[in-house]
Parts: C-alpha cells; structure tokens; sequence
C-alpha cells in the first residue's frame, strides 16, 4: 500500500475492455478453449465500490442521496473513466465514510473512544484485509501505521478515522487484480483471493463474506469442489438472487424505463408510479420463475403468469384481485397475447417513442440484449436529416421499415433487425395489446429467413418467443450477460467457446439460473489468464 492516500490514474479504463488472449471456437469435444483476457486489474463501478463502503462500515456509511440503487446499475462500464471528476469523487465518499464513524466509534472499532493503539491497531489490521479483499504486507501496515500516527496527534478517533480514509481511498480498495501466480505456460490462474474477490462483485456487487474470506486464506477455495460449494451457499441467500436478477435487468436495459416520458394527452395514465410498477413487475417474475420454481430459463419467454398491481392490470386488462391497489398478485395472461418478458410493458414501454411504438429500438433490443445476435453499426451521419424526415412522417411503422427497406442504404442493416420491432406492433408505446390501429387491422406477421439463427415465418411475437425457447440461443445469450458482467469482458460472444463450455456443462434439461451460474464460476473463463509476451 506505498500509494495509500493516493489514487493512481495510470490504469485508466484497466478492465473495461479486454486487451489480449486467443480464443478459438470449442465445437464440442476437446477442442482447445484458450483464455480470452490478460493479467489485469479490474475497477469497480460505483454500485460496488458504494456497496463494499456500506457493508464494512454500515448504512451510515453513505450520505443518503448517494446510497446506490441497484435498480439503475449499468451493465457496462462505458463511460467509466478514471479521471479527475471520479477521483475526486471517491475521495468524497472514502472521507464521509470515515468521519461518519463519529458517535458510534467503539460500535464500529470495538475499542474505547480513549483507547490503546494496540486495539485500533488490531481493527484497522482486519479492516484493511476485508476492504483490500486479500492479505496487507508490512509495508502495507507501516504506512498504515504512519497515517494513524499522523490522525492521532489531533485525537484517538481522528488517527483511526485518517487510516479508515486512506484505506478507502486507496487503489486497492477501488480495484481488484487479477494477476495470478506462476504462469503454466501461457496460462496463469488467478490466486484464491483474486477468484473471491472476483466471484463476490459477481454474484453480489460487494466484498466476500467472512466464509468465502476464510476460504481464499485457507487456500481451500483453488479446489473446484470448494468453489462450486461456496458458490451454492452463496446462491442460497435472497441478496444473491436479487443480485443476478438485477444484472439479467441491467443487460436488458428496463432502468431506462425512468428516463422515458410519454405524451400525457395520450398516455396519461404512464406515471412515475405506474414506470415503478413495471419494473417491479419484472423483479417478482424472475424471482418467482428462476429461484422459488427452479424453472429452465427459457421459461422467462415462455410463460402466461406475471404480477399485476392495480394500475398494471389495467394496462394488461386484466382482473386485480388484492387487497389493495398496491398489492402485487399473481395472475394468468391470455396465451394469444402474451409470453413472458418480451411482451411486458415495462420492456416495450421503455422501447417507444413519446407517442409512438418504435420498430427499430424494439428490434435492436431482440437482436441484441434479448438473442445476443451481434451489434449493428449506428447510421451514418449523413443519413441524420433523412432519418428525421421518416420519423416525422405521417406513417405505421410498418410503412417506415418498408421505406427504410426499399433504400438501398439502409436496407442491409435495417434487414437485420425491422423484422424483430415489427414482431411487437400489437402493443402500443405503454405496453397494452391492440389488434387495431387507427381501425386498421395490425399485420405483425414477419419472415426472418435473412437471420439464419431464427429462420422462419412468425405471425406473432407470441409464436417468435416459444419458438426461440425451443434452442439454446437465448440460454446461451443469459450465459453471455452473466459472464461478461462477472468478467468485464464487453466483446464475448454467443458463439465464443468460453460460453459454448458453460452451456455444454449445464446438466441435461436442467438449463435454471442457478446451474447457469455454478458452470460459470467453474469455468476456466472466471479463473484463468493470459500470460503477456
């Protein structure tokens, strides 16, 4: 810790994109599946560095307007740059943390407000191998020791404060590494406490718990049976589930439901309340679905059950039977209508415009978060004047994707991803079904014989969603989510073997979130590096 109190910006975007390791398709069998990421270290992103403040230091850790949200947690770390503006951010929180210790000292330390410097010296020891997430060096402690040195000449509370800041502010509290030991050829595999460290922000967005703490000191956690227990407990409690939830939603993008806003004159019942309501629709769903039932996770686009409040039912057109209009109950959907997550209104709510549907951001959303089919590039900027023009037209969408689909230039991408969009023209920018619009019948009927991986003729985003759940295509974009989030690595692909070993490992029709998620923590993706040349 010779840069404690110090924050070093040499690592800059250290972990946002991966730089190196070779990867070839694994095609089944043993086929070698090389490491797709170098030695590195990893920043956190602000839901984790705010998370690990408050679990080693308490609610009170954290000025309230800043507590984190994990409803708004971004998938990526795009944008996430160290540079003046974040360090000086972090700062500010390592500061208030420590200082907010003031009239529960001795709660926290558990030593006396005018206490001796073997007791402080004993907390700060255990704080600073919980806060760094891995064993502190002597040269660590000694600056450690000077920092407190420095604090207690004002009072004891203030030395144990100045050292608690400098822990927090320190790079090693704000990164974790994966830097491994010896490397065995080109491969090196991270040490115990790097593969904790690494687990504990996937599967919870903190700090390891004192159990997998333990594990990573013992060394009992290089043992693939200890991982693959450690990772059971820790499926096993609510905070976990709500955690792996929460990053399918992130990877979905629904926390861009509060950023929409509808034509009141239209839509005046798309209130705060009612964004609020569908999202938590959604959160009970995968709760429901993925945890109390175990079910496969094709089933999130398969099943006709969800849970309405009263302004959701209304939305749906459906009966609400609680006790109270805020009461979320379960109910059953019409089958002709609806099927799972692709149909719900938060999702296509989140996916229209102002006053209207959009083909294009809906498609894009099935390409991309829902299937995992590849990124389409952006239009170019000469086309901004023409693409306005279109939107402003007096048409169905329908009539704008078979514009878009006679000119030449936009056609071969739009041939990607308009069909998708078109698939969920019978719900409207809230989310509600319609078979009519503007008493005109909703032709919905699409033929994606130009997208191999979901060739065929559909004539409802109902029939799309069941046929899709039939293959491994949407198991293995969830596999890709999980894996890019645990492993900072934005470029993995569906068809990467790191993910194609995951879903070979899943047991027989046994594809549940929780088999999803033990394969990954065993898999040489989360474990191994690259050894740089």
């Amino acid at each position: 810790m010779g840069d404690i109190g110090s924050y070093s910006s040499s690592s800059s975007g250290a972990g946002a994109n991966p730089t190196g390791g070779g990867t070839s398709s694994s095609g089944g069998g043993d086929a070698v599946c090389n490491p797709r990421l170098e030695r590195r270290v990893v920043l956190l992103a602000d839901l984790q560095f705010m998370n690990a403040i408050r679990d080693l230091l308490g609610d009170e850790a954290i000025e309230a307007e800043q507590a984190p949200d994990a409803r708004m947690k971004p998938f990526a770390k795009k944008g996430l740059v160290v540079g003046t503006s974040l360090v000086h951010t972090r700062l500010a929180r390592a500061a208030y943390a420590a200082e907010s210790i003031s009239g529960r000292f001795e709660q926290v330390t558990g030593c006396a407000p005018d206490g001796d410097d073997a007791c402080a010296k004993t907390f700060l020891t255990k704080f600073a191998q919980r806060a760094f997430r891995r064993p502190v060096d002597q040269t660590e402690l000694d600056n450690l020791w000077s920092v407190y040195a420095l604090g207690k000449e004002t009072s004891y509370e203030r030395g144990v404060s100045l050292a608690l800041e400098a822990l927090i502010a320190s790079p090693s509290f704000s990164y974790r590494t994966e830097l491994g030991g010896e490397a065995d050829g080109d491969v090196v595999k991270l040490a115990a406490h790097e593969v904790a460290s690494e687990l504990s922000f996937f599967l919870t967005d903190s700090v390891p718990d004192p159990e997998l703490a333990a594990a990573a000191d013992s060394g009992a956690l290089n043992d693939p049976e200890e991982l693959t227990r450690q990772a059971e407990r820790l499926l096993k409690k609510p905070e976990t589930r709500s955690t792996l939830n929460t990053t399918l939603i992130a990877a979905w993008g629904l926390s861009n439901l509060f950023g929409t806003v509808k034509d009141p004159g239209l839509f005046p019942e798309y209130t705060p309340a009612l964004q609020a309501s569908m999202f938590h629709e959604t959160e009970l769903l995968l709760d429901d679905l993925l945890w109390s039932r175990g079910a496969d996770v094709s089933a999130l686009l398969t099943t006709r059950e969800t849970f309405v409040n009263r302004v959701l039912a209304e939305v749906y057109g459906v009966e609400h039977t609680g006790a109270s209009p805020e009461e979320f109950t379960k109910v059953e959907l019409p089958a002709e209508e609806r099927a799972g997550i692709l149909t719900q209104p938060g999702l296509l709510s989140a996916l229209a415009r102002t006053d209207n549907t959009s083909v294009v951001a809906r498609g894009l959303f099935v390409r991309g978060a829902l299937l995992c089919l590849g990124k389409i590039p952006s239009p170019p900027e000469s086309l901004s004047d023409a693409i306005k023009e279109l939107l402003e037209a007096d048409m169905t969408e329908r009539e704008r994707a078979d514009a878009r689909a006679a000119n030449s230039t936009c056609a071969a991408c739009h041939a990607q991803f308009d069909a998708f969009g078109l698939l969920l023209e019978n719900y409207d920018p809230v989310g509600r079904y319609r078979d009519t619009l503007e008493g005109e019948p909703i032709d919905a009927r699409v033929n994606l014989g130009n997208i191999s991986e979901v060739a065929g003729s559909y004539a409802s985003a109902v029939e799309f969603a069941e046929a899709v759940a039939q293959n491994d295509g949407f198991a293995a974009c969830i596999t890709r989510h999980l894996l890019t989030y645990g492993t900072d690595d934005e470029t993995l692909q569906t068809r990467d073997c790191q993910v194609e070993r995951v879903i070979e490992a899943l047991p027989e029709g046994q594809r549940t979130l929780a088999n999803v998620v033990k394969a990954i923590v065993t898999s040489p993706a989360l474990t191994e590096r690259v050894r740089e040349e």
